[in-house]
C-alpha cells in the first residue's frame, strides 16, 4: 500500500516522467516507434520533442542518458520575421539497435544513428552516425569504430578494476565482494564455474545471453579466481 501510494504521488509530481515504463508508454501512445530495452536515465532531464512523436523512431537495446532529441526546429521564426514566410523545419529522427547517447547530448532533426553507435556525453548530432562507431563532440564526429573501442577498453579493464578495489580498501577498510565488480568479472570468472547470480543477470543485458556465455567460454579469464585477483591488487 505504501510503495502504491509513493507512486501516485510520484506520478503526480512528474507525470509522465515518474518512471520508465510510464515515459515510455507516453512516447508510444503520441506516436514514437520505441523498441524493446529501452532505457532513459534521468527521466526528469531527458527532453524528447513532444511535438511531433511520430517523427521519432528508436530501436531495441537504446539507453539515453539525461539527453535531448528533437524533431523540429523554430529557426524558421526568424525568416518569418524578416520576410513574412513561414518555412517549417520538421524532420525525423531515427535511432538504431544496440546504443548509447552519453548524458547531456542532443540528437537534432533529421539525424540518423546506425546500429552500435556510441554517442559521447555532450555531443551535438546532426545529420549521420554510420554503425559500429564511436562520435564525441560539437557537431558530433567519428572518432574510432566500435572494434577499436572494444580494444581500447580491453586493454584498460585490470588497471581500472585495481584502481576500483584499492579506492574500496581506502573507503570502506576492507576489500570489496566479488559482486561490487560486476563490470570487471571477465577478468577472473571462468564459463565453467558456478556463476554469481549478479554476473549471470549481466549477461542477460542487450538480449544476447548466449553470445556473452560463449565468449566467456572462449577467452581464459586473466585470473584463475578472485582471490588471485585481489591479490594481483594489492
Amino acid at each position: 500500500m505504501r510503495n502504491l501510494l509513493k507512486k501516485q504521488i510520484k506520478k503526480i509530481i512528474f507525470g509522465h516522467k515518474c518512471d520508465q515504463e510510464t515515459f515510455i508508454c507516453f512516447l508510444r501512445e503520441g506516436g514514437a516507434k520505441i523498441g524493446e530495452d529501452v532505457n532513459f536515465f534521468s527521466i526528469e532531464k531527458c527532453q524528447i520533442d513532444t511535438l511531433n512523436l511520430h517523427l521519432l523512431s528508436i530501436g531495441n537495446h537504446v539507453n539515453i542518458v539525461s539527453s535531448m532529441i528533437l524533431t523540429h526546429d523554430y529557426s524558421w521564426s526568424v525568416i518569418k520575421g524578416k520576410y513574412g514566410e513561414i518555412a517549417g523545419n520538421q524532420r525525423p529522427v531515427k535511432l538504431g539497435n544496440n546504443i548509447f547517447v552519453g548524458a547531456g547530448s542532443i540528437i537534432l532533426g533529421g539525424s540518423v544513428v546506425e546500429d552500435n553507435v556510441i554517442i559521447g556525453a555532450h555531443s551535438v548530432v546532426s545529420g549521420l552516425c554510420e554503425r559500429d562507431s564511436v562520435y564525441v563532440g560539437n557537431p558530433a564526429r567519428k572518432i574510432m569504430s566500435l572494434e577499436e573501442y572494444q580494444k581500447k577498453r580491453q586493454k584498460r579493464q585490470f588497471e581500472e578494476a585495481k584502481t576500483f578495489v584499492r579506492k574500496w580498501i581506502d573507503a570502506h577498510g576492507t576489500e570489496p565482494d566479488e559482486m561490487k565488480l560486476h563490470e570487471y568479472f571477465y577478468l577472473f570468472t571462468k564459463a565453467d564455474s558456478k556463476l554469481n547470480p549478479v554476473f549471470d543477470e549481466k549477461l542477460k543485458l542487450c538480449g544476447n545471453y548466449d553470445q556473452s556465455m560463449e565468449y566467456l567460454k572462449t577467452h581464459a579469464p586473466l585470473f584463475e579466481n578472485y582471490e588471485e585477483f585481489l591479490r594481483a591488487c594489492r
